[in-house]
């Protein structure tokens, strides 16, 4: 006996107002940057600050990636649809690997330049004092801007701002980079900035890699860490109902849990008993992971794990049991209604539910005779463990009854 059922996804609306809020973040970020350019440019130019003026530059590359940050996070809070019905949330996936990437490239970005620079070091410009101020306002404001976006990205639990949030902080280690190269010009000391480029641009290559493995380990389905994992499976086994628990699996999408698992229950259950075991251990999931957004749980009467091969194919099955019965002179009226089917062990039982405008034929019978026939029906068959005779006194509107007779080997 098997039951599969899954949680239903989140509202539609929270997960559109998370994706809403996502936006809203990188849409601030993206203006703060857009404004911090253009004053670089404007006092760079005019102090003779060519590395304030590439910073700059560096800004405006950044609101590409704040528009990738946006629309992955319009995108990833979409409802599930045809074409994605587990939802949207692997396009904040997709957003982070590419923001991995981008700090990547920056990264070896400033190891290059840092080697290009120091071959032309002499040739540098005379910097002003007010191309010093100018660095120093944007490293405040990017480090300002890390610590706000990496707030909300835990708030919102969105991995993609939290990817952002490094990027702003790459940001604020490009301008500590350009402020400190600024300063060791007014200084005479010119090398420093050749130094902590090469620092800073080792670090920020780090993350990038860092986020893009991530990324890449959530895109290819891999587990939730082995502790979470844990905790799961007991809440599973901890439900009334389930006597054992195995082949669980579990993945991430974007902030959200998924996962599937078999859970073994009585084994001669009926299928909506067997389902109502399955709804509560959905319901016990839910309450204690709230970010568990669909779940699939196959109930099983036995261990499917150590079953040999094609055995249940190998058992026999209702419609011939249907046929032989219609052929015994005391089954012929039966129909496949009669019939309920346990199969455990490599092993058939079959339970016979008389219904009641056929038991009082049935009870008038010759039970010698009856049990003959039911006796002859498992000698055809040697996987045929047991049968057991239920006859319905009354009907189904009112409290069953059952007279019980079991034939076993």
């Amino acid at each position: 006996m098997s039951s599969e059922s899954s949680i239903p996804p989140p509202l539609p609306n929270a997960a559109r107002m998370r994706g809403n809020a996502i936006a809203r973040a990188s849409l601030t970020a993206m203006a703060i940057n857009a404004i911090l350019a253009i004053l670089q440019i404007l006092i760079g130019l005019a102090a003779n600050a060519f590395s304030l003026v590439a910073d700059a530059i560096h800004t405006l590359a950044d609101l590409t990636t704040d528009a990738m940050v946006s629309w992955a996070g319009r995108s990833g809070g979409a409802p599930p649809d045809d074409n994605h019905p587990y939802g949207h949330g692997r396009f904040e996936t997709f957003a982070s690997f590419v923001l991995g990437l981008v700090l990547l490239g920056v990264g070896c970005g400033f190891l290059w330049a840092a080697g290009m620079r120091l071959q032309t070091l002499e040739h540098a410009p005379p910097i002003e004092t007010a191309a010093f101020v100018m660095a120093l306002i944007t490293l405040l404001a990017k480090e300002g801007m890390y610590h706000w976006l990496r707030r909300r990205g835990r708030a919102l639990k969105a991995q993609v701002l939290e990817a952002a949030a490094w990027h702003a902080r790459s940001d604020a280690a490009s301008s500590l980079v350009v402020a400190i190269g600024i300063g060791g010009s007014l200084a005479g000391y010119r090398f420093l900035e050749l130094l902590a480029a090469a620092l800073v641009g080792f670090m920020i290559a780090s993350m990038g890699v860092r986020f893009a493995y991530r990324a890449v380990r959530e895109l290819v389905d891999t587990g939730l860490d082995p502790e979470e994992v844990a905790r799961i499976a007991e809440a599973i086994r901890t439900t009334p109902g389930v006597e054992d628990l195995h082949q669980i699996r579990t993945r991430r999408m974007a902030d959200r849990i998924l996962l599937d698992a078999h859970i073994q229950v009585a084994p001669r259950l009926s299928v909506s008993e067997g389902h109502r075991v399955a709804d509560l251990v959905f319901a016990r999931l839910k309450e204690r992971f709230p970010h568990l957004d669909d779940a699939l749980i196959h109930v099983d009467h036995e261990n499917d794990m150590t079953r040999p091969p094609g055995q249940m194919q190998a058992l026999t099955d209702r419609t011939e049991l249907v046929q032989e019965l219609r052929a015994l002179p005391a089954f012929a009226a039966a129909t496949p209604d009669w019939i309920i089917l346990h199969y455990q062990g490599g092993r058939t039982h079959l339970d016979l539910q008389i219904p009641a405008e056929q038991a009082p034929f049935l009870l008038a019978a010759d039970r010698t005779a009856l049990f003959s026939q039911l006796e002859s029906l498992r000698q055809r068959h040697p996987d045929l463990a047991t049968i057991r005779l239920f006859v319905e006194i009354a009907p189904e509107k009112c409290i069953p009854k059952a007279e019980s007779h079991e034939s076993s080997a």
